[in-house]
């Protein structure tokens, strides 16, 4: 006879086994069933989330109990009782909110035993048809951004060409805003003589949706200040849903002020794309110099060295390594250098092969500028002399690693510096020398953090 009882009372609780997917706003129905099939009519269910006693919703000795409910989920809850006398059971929510997303726990329990089985509620928002601006022009290239605002989750991003096929692009940024919400920023290079039509998609994976905008460029396009803003309309396209934003012809032959305006509008927008916060590993300074505590300024120890015949040999380098390693993408970094008469910048490969040469060259896995006895030279093969009109007193230091490029600038009054040119052999390190003890080379290298900037 026990042996029955206990036959007829066991269960298990099964649930879909599929997350289940809701707007903000909208309602949602959770449900779950007993197996075997039995009645429930006597039974406590519970709905919860995380400990048993964060309540979402309890129905208990026949009725609704409201006393432990989560005041969240207060006046939003509706136990459908329908299918109760055959073990099926479904909670109807109501104005989701995004706090509503994750996992639930479908609880019953009988006089003899209990079972639970686990739900997901993914909650989702589309946010706004894109806005593509063309925001900069760098090295005979535009820049173009695509930002769009409101999603959740983080959204996917893509650019394409005419024929839809995806375009290489950085890859998008994303931060939150104040409502828990997604804000994301996707950047395209383009070439300045592009003649081409450009789309770019924001992609809400959950709810399959996706908002769509796009820009023709006919000619030059080099304005840093054209934004294009866009009013959607809905259509199917197979079973994504995409809002479609208006298509823009720019022709445009408006020359830029390269270098003295190019450089300053392109950098106030790589502050938010290309920025890296570069810090100094401590364990590859040379031992004559001093690295602080927070990582991020070099100078020269207590030693008065003498000053090498050949400032660009290995043997009588004293530079130190950055801790961050490259090898693909584009990353940008700026170093104070104040009143320095010595100094070098630039990046190294990682590789063991630099050590095999005895001279800083791109050949021994060096790219460097350098300042010493008042000449500024790219460590080029050969060296190249570099004329500046202004003493620079902050460099910016640009890698496009796709693109083959390490550049420098002049933050004093935003002229380029120089650009190296090489198929880099592997994983670069940001490295910096700030020349040897004495007078003004006891001021530090400094890079300079994110927040120096804005």
């Amino acid at each position: 006879c026990t042996q029955i009882i206990i036959l007829l009372t066991h269960f298990s609780v099964i649930g879909p086994n599929h997350p289940i997917t809701a707007s903000v706003g909208d309602e949602v129905t959770l449900a779950c069933r007993l197996s075997p099939r039995m009645s429930a009519e006597n039974m406590e269910v519970r709905w919860f989330r995380g400990q048993f006693s964060s309540v979402v919703h309890l129905y208990r000795e026949g009725k609704d109990q409201y006393t432990e409910q989560m005041s969240e989920y207060r006046g939003r809850t509706e136990f459908l009782k329908e299918g109760l006398a055959d073990g099926r059971v479904a909670l109807r929510i109501g104005n989701i909110r995004l706090s509503d997303s994750g996992l639930y726990k479908c609880f019953f329990r009988s006089e003899f035993s209990y079972q639970e089985a686990a739900l997901e509620l993914q909650v989702s928002v589309s946010g706004t048809n894109p806005l593509i601006s063309v925001e900069g022009y760098q090295d005979r290239s535009i820049l173009m951004v695509c930002r769009s605002g409101g999603w959740y989750p983080e959204p996917q991003s893509l650019w394409k060409d005419l024929k839809g096929q995806p375009l290489p692009s950085l890859p998008a940024k994303c931060f939150r805003d104040e409502n828990g919400l997604f804000q994301t920023e996707s950047v395209l290079i383009v070439t300045e003589n592009s003649n081409q039509n450009l789309t770019c998609t924001i992609r809400n994976n959950i709810l399959n949706q996706e908002a769509v905008s796009s820009i023709y460029i006919a000619g030059q396009l080099i304005h840093p200040l054209i934004s294009i803003g866009t009013a959607g309309t809905g259509r199917k396209k197979g079973s994504v849903l995409t809002r479609t934003g208006h298509m823009v012809t720019l022709p445009m032959q408006i020359s830029c002020d390269w270098p003295r305006h190019g450089f300053l509008d392109f950098r106030e927008k790589i502050k938010k794309v290309y920025f890296m916060n570069v810090t100094l590993d401590r364990e590859t300074a040379h031992s004559e110099l001093c690295v602080s505590k927070d990582l991020k300024s070099v100078k020269c120890a207590d030693i008065t060295g003498e000053q090498p015949e050949n400032p660009d040999s290995v043997d009588s380098y004293r530079c130190v390594l950055g801790s961050e390693r490259f090898n693909s993408g584009r990353h940008y970094w700026e170093v104070e250098l104040k009143y320095k008469t010595m100094w070098h910048l630039g990046v190294c490969a990682e590789s063991e092969n630099r050590e095999k040469y005895k001279s800083i060259a791109p050949e021994g896995g060096y790219w460097a500028i350098r300042l010493w006895n008042g000449e500024y030279k790219a460590l080029s093969t050969p060296r190249t002399t570099i004329t500046l009109e202004m003493k620079p007193t902050r460099v910016g230091i640009f890698l496009d690693y796709e693109a083959e490029e390490l550049s420098f600038y002049n933050l004093s009054d935003d002229s380029h510096i120089y650009t190296f040119k090489y198929s880099f052999p592997g994983t670069l390190r940001p490295f910096f020398s700030p020349g040897i003890h004495g007078s003004k080379e006891d001021a530090p290298l400094t890079i300079c953090p994110v927040t120096d900037w804005q």
